[in-house]
């Protein structure tokens, strides 16, 4: 729009003086006793009323001092007469270093056939514009832009070409840097990975990059621009994103993730962000939106939901393992009490007492079977083996880390992971060593509420002890633990904490031990709390 306003506003410019200098050459042509002339630039200017004679000497001082240049040309191009702006333009001193000189000693080459085609037009009587490229006197090259009009003779026959001659040189370099700068805005647009479109307010899709044609599966844009962003939607999203485009078109922001349905029946998790595009007049004339894929990102979510509703059912089958274990251990004593004081009173019935006999009987048989039971019960219950599987330790870390981000963020705990880059993979069972960690971040997190915000810190440290294990050292920056309460700190049901189960630990050292490492605490140097635990490397299979 900038480039038609500059282009209009030099044609309506050119026009006027272009029909102040016809003027002025009819009155003098009638003042030297000419028939009366007609100029024609879409109008006749026969009936244009003339200057009166003693004008004529104001008309020269115009003609001369016009800020333009304006110059006489015949057919064959050689120029008649000039002004002193036309003589400047050309970076001559004197106006005979110009005048009965043809123009095209002048244009560059590459622009001769346009301007004599041009000039051709002129006189067969239609007026036109042109631009080309000048090589002034002093060999610089300037674009000018000339405005022309046919200019006839008492007999009405075309004898001249009136020329009004700008120098747009600095026009075209801005419409040059314009033009750079809107293809250089035009390729980060179309190479930008993600979608960038334009809307209307009803939704209509009005630009659409190659990003934006990809998420939708389309290959070609015609499959895209003029439909709707609510035909692509899943419905339940249609109201959200109605909201947000009234809101972007009232000159607000906004963003919201959305599921689509591609070309290709593909659904999709994509964001959006969204803000208004002003016009001239400072209106919302479309909604800008860069939109991104974000599926991925939400399966991801999803899986790390599955697996924490996985860690904590395996939390929970852990704690009964450990309870049932007990519980089987504490009721199998009575029971092999009871068969014991049954079999010593069948030995001690001297009477040989048939009804004793067989109560007795009963008694022993049915406390062997109890013990049989609580035996089933202890190994149903028991942790199986793990299912192990090569994995990173970074992997493991990186879960974990992200399970505890929200209460880290809550707490303001700083977290640091130390991890070497040449350590390798271990083959355990991931969801198992999860819930170590997980158990361990907890306690930590817990034991840090008493100390200011900006000592909560946790420090993890991977390292390889040997060449068969691997150490982790869990620190915290807690209180230090009491050296009575750190010896029963893996103690089944033993807890300091009011809510608390006191199997967390515990649980965490069946599942270490089970893979074969080793789990303890040590009060670090200097404060805080320190656990240790081990786990053995095992050849890759």
């Amino acid at each position: 729009m900038g480039e038609l306003h500059i282009t209009v506003a030099a044609m309506l410019g050119s026009i006027l003086l272009l029909a102040t200098i016809a003027m002025w050459f009819a009155w003098h042509k009638w003042h030297s006793r000419y028939a009366s002339v007609s100029l024609q630039l879409g109008v006749n200017y026969h009936d244009i009323l003339l200057p009166s004679p003693n004008q004529t000497e104001q008309f020269c001082t115009f003609f001369d001092s016009a800020p333009e240049s304006v110059s006489l040309q015949l057919m064959d191009g050689t120029i008649e007469q000039i002004n002193l702006a036309g003589v400047s333009l050309f970076k001559a001193n004197y106006a005979s270093q110009v005048i009965q000189h043809s123009v095209y000693n002048f244009i560059a080459l590459e622009y001769h056939d346009a301007y004599h085609e041009m000039s051709q037009a002129v006189f067969r009587g239609k007026p036109g514009f042109i631009e080309f490229e000048l090589v002034s006197l002093k060999g610089t090259l300037h674009w000018l832009q000339s405005y022309m009009i046919p200019l006839r003779d008492e007999e009405n026959n075309i004898v001249h070409i009136l020329a009004i001659t700008r120098d747009i040189s600095k026009q075209k370099v801005m419409l040059q840097q314009l033009e750079l700068q809107r293809n250089q805005l035009q390729t980060i647009i179309e190479s930008e990975p993600e979608c960038i479109k334009l809307q209307d307010r009803h939704g209509a899709i009005l630009e659409i990059n190659p990003a934006g044609l990809s998420l939708l599966d389309a290959q070609y844009s015609e499959q895209v621009i003029g439909k709707t962003v609510y035909e692509f939607l899943i419905p339940e999203y249609r109201e959200e994103y109605h909201r947000l485009t009234e809101t972007v078109f009232k000159g607000g922001r906004g963003s919201m993730e959305f599921e689509v349905f591609s070309l290709n029946g593909k659904r999709r998790w994509l964001e959006t962000h969204a803000a208004p595009l002003m016009n001239n007049e400072g209106q919302v004339s479309a909604l800008l939106a860069i939109t991104r894929d974000i599926d991925e990102r939400k399966k991801t979510e999803e899986q790390l939901r599955q697996q924490q509703v996985e860690l904590a059912r395996v939390c929970r089958l852990s704690t009964m393992g450990e309870m049932a274990s007990t519980l089987a251990h504490e009721l199998n004593q009575p029971l092999c009490a009871i068969s014991s004081y049954a079999e010593s009173a069948q030995l001690l019935n001297i009477d040989a007492n048939v009804e004793l006999e067989k109560l007795l009987k009963k008694i022993v048989c049915q406390s062997q079977r109890a013990t049989q039971i609580i035996q089933h019960i202890r190994d149903f219950v028991r942790k199986q083996s793990p299912q192990p599987v090569f994995t990173s330790v970074e992997e493991i870390l990186s879960t974990v880390t992200e399970f505890i981000e929200p209460e880290r963020r809550k707490e303001r705990i700083d977290v640091r992971l130390q991890i070497p880059g040449e350590l390798r993979p271990i083959k355990v069972d991931r969801i198992q060593i999860e819930q170590v960690l997980l158990n361990l971040f907890s306690n930590a997190i817990q034991a840090m509420q008493v100390i200011p915000h900006q000592d909560r810190k946790i420090k993890v440290s991977v390292s390889n002890e040997s060449s068969h294990k691997l150490l982790f050292r869990f620190f915290n920056a807690g209180n230090p633990i009491d050296k009575a309460i750190a010896s029963q700190l893996f103690i089944p049901f033993y807890t300091t904490k009011s809510t608390g189960m006191g199997m967390g630990l515990a649980i965490s050292r069946s599942i270490i031990e089970v893979h074969g490492g080793q789990i303890w605490y040590q009060e670090p140097v200097g404060g805080g709390a320190c656990f240790y635990f081990t786990l053995p490397y095992t050849d890759n299979e």
